[in-house]
Order: C-alpha cells, then sequence, then structure tokens
C-alpha cells in the first residue's frame, strides 16, 4: 500500500521548524508538530490541549489541529498555537543528536553507539585497504 508518511516532513524538519517558531512567525508550523492550544475564544475548554497539526490552509489561514477526544481536526489560527513544551525539548534533543559529536554520542542508547563504532570501523577498514576491493564491483570484502 501507499505510505501514509510520503510526503511528511521528517522528524528532524519538523524539530528544526519547532525551534525556530517564535511569535514572530507563527505559520512556521509543520504538518506533525505538537503544538498546545491557548487563547481560544469559541471553545475556552481547548486551551491548553496538546495537538497534532495534521493539515495546513493557506487558503483560510488555519492549521488543522488533531486533539485526542475529538471526533475531527480543528480548523485553529496560527496565533491560538503554539508549541508544545515537550516537543520543543525533543526537537532540541534531535538536533543536538543529528550531529553526531563526541558530545553527542551519549544521547544515544548503548546498542546504537556499539553499532555505530564497528560501521565506523568497517568503514576506516575499506578506506585503508581500498585496492582490495578495486576492479571487483560487488565482490564481499574480505576482512
Amino acid at each position: 500500500g501507499a505510505d501514509p508518511l510520503a510526503g511528511a516532513p521528517s522528524a528532524l524538519e519538523r524539530a528544526r521548524v519547532l525551534c525556530s517558531w517564535s511569535e514572530s512567525d507563527p505559520t512556521a508550523a509543520a504538518v506533525g508538530s505538537t503544538v498546545a492550544i491557548h487563547s481560544l475564544v469559541s471553545r475556552p475548554s481547548m486551551n491548553g490541549k496538546v495537538g497534532v497539526v495534521v493539515s495546513a490552509n493557506a487558503s483560510t489561514a488555519r492549521f488543522g489541529v488533531r486533539v485526542a477526544g475529538e471526533a475531527k481536526a480543528l480548523a485553529l489560527r496560527p496565533a491560538n498555537l503554539q508549541p508544545a513544551a515537550e516537543a520543543v525539548e525533543v526537537g532540541r534533543l534531535i538536533l543536538k543528536a543529528a550531529e553526531w559529536s563526541p558530545q553527542s554520542h551519549e544521547l544515544f542508547p548503548e546498542a546504537a553507539r556499539k553499532r555505530a563504532v564497528e560501521v565506523m570501523r568497517l568503514g576506516y577498514l575499506i578506506a585503508w585497504d581500498e585496492e582490495r576491493f578495486e576492479g571487483r564491483e560487488g565482490a564481499a570484502p574480505e576482512l
């Protein structure tokens, strides 16, 4: 079947949006962003609730926001949305981990760190003994 996430922004793209989103540009919310609802006059009971942006409508200048317990997405103005605090915290962690460094290495689970070291060692071995692989396209490395 079709991939329901095809064309959706990646977690890294959403993290960049959330961490750069400010009151000066509240239209920056990306589909998939986790947002908190505030200052809603028509349905004050929704203020403080957290939802996920599921659509953006340029002609109405509203975002479709899915909130748990609601039958359908709410059409909300950007002024009634802000990035959810938890999402910003996760976004900052994703951005920090996106570029590997000795400082970000500890952010990953131990199994992932071990696998990263194995892959780096393999890459080093292949680069170090490159002549062994020349002219043997598709051949398995003899390590």
